[in-house]
């Protein structure tokens, strides 16, 4: 039985084109990226808006204004 062994080759960051010896891979454009754009949203990920549009679409999501907007309302209602 051979043994399979993986070697890394240094790949560039689909972003900024720095040289990466261990990439990462999103998950969702599956490119390779260096440590500062490996999220989504730090390499504007071609897929980032249909990411959030299913997030969004998904049953229970609360779409009020989040947490803090009525209480931005009441703060600023004390100096009228």
């Amino acid at each position: 039985m051979k043994k399979h062994t993986c070697i890394m080759l240094p790949e560039k960051c689909a972003y900024c084109g720095d040289m990466v010896d261990i990439p990462f891979e999103c998950n969702y454009c599956k490119d390779p990226f260096c440590a500062e754009h490996r999220l989504p949203e730090d390499h504007r990920c071609v897929k980032l808006t249909q990411i959030r549009a299913k997030k969004f679409g998904q049953r229970g999501v609360i779409r009020d204004g989040g947490p803090n907007s009525s209480g931005l309302k009441k703060f600023f209602r004390k100096f009228k």
